[in-house]
């Protein structure tokens, strides 16, 4: 199965892709750091620059397309501006790509502020095209990070009778259980998260621990910026498991 992966960053959500034998059709982004990394990751794969020139005429079509649009106008942290912002607003050409390809999957990341900032917009933009979705939280605690950092993930497909169908991808199972309380503690695994600097989340880390500071190392603030926009590779991986898993046994 073949891969497009949009607003791609440095890969690392496509790390995952690749992991589980997933090839990729293309890439698109705009960062010449981050576009580097990926040129010289996986040498000979086109990298558009702008995902305004992606289309059908000029772009493999693929199974899944992969990626997180820009999160600036919907995360807290930013001005607000929302899904129509100049950033966030290039969803608008995530959805015109999605209706141009036709995948038969889409993977879309965003920051958890996205339920209340323009998930309502997504799902509607996906209607359009004929695509239905289903949708979860998940913090990349759960998947060995030692901080929450809570992601959307949608799955996307083409809706209908097959979609009806369809096995539910992001349902809880034995592979990763999930318990919630209404306005209370979330448990992810036996852990208990409180906050994004929660003492579960950390003590189930082994591994180091990145600071945000420059050490003086070659691109080290680049590296980090890459870092801290990208997909967390273990949770990309275990939902395109999922993918692929109900691809196959339906």
């Amino acid at each position: 199965m073949y891969v497009g992966s949009l607003f791609s960053g440095a890969g690392l959500g496509d790390i995952a892709a690749e992991a589980i034998g997933l090839s990729h059709a293309w890439f698109c982004e705009c960062d010449p750091f981050a576009r580097s990394i990926m040129e010289r990751r996986w040498p000979g794969v086109p990298v558009f620059q702008d995902v305004r020139d992606i289309h059908a005429k000029n772009a493999k079509r693929v199974d899944i397309v992969v990626g997180g649009f820009p999160c600036q106008d919907i995360s807290c942290a930013g001005a607000g501006a929302g899904i129509t912002g100049k950033r966030s607003g290039l969803w608008s050409e995530y959805a015109r790509i999605l209706g141009e390809l036709r995948p038969r999957y889409a993977v879309v990341e965003n920051v958890k502020a996205l339920l209340g900032r323009g998930l309502d917009r997504i799902l509607g933009d996906l209607a359009e095209i004929g695509y239905d979705a289903e949708w979860d939280v998940f913090p990349a605690a759960a998947f060995g990070a030692p901080h929450l950092r809570e992601r959307v993930i949608l799955v996307a497909y083409p809706g209908g009778d097959r979609g009806a169908a369809r096995a539910p991808i992001l349902a809880p199972g034995g592979d990763l259980a999930i318990h919630r309380q209404p306005d209370g503690p979330t448990y992810w695994n036996g852990l208990l998260l409180e906050g994004p600097r929660s003492q579960a989340a950390v003590s189930a880390y082994r591994g180091p621990v990145v600071c945000r500071v420059d050490d003086g190392g070659a691109h080290w603030m680049d590296r980090l910026r890459c870092l801290g926009n990208g997909i967390t590779p273990p949770l990309m991986r275990w939902v395109l498991e999922r993918v692929m898993k109900v691809e196959i046994c339906g």
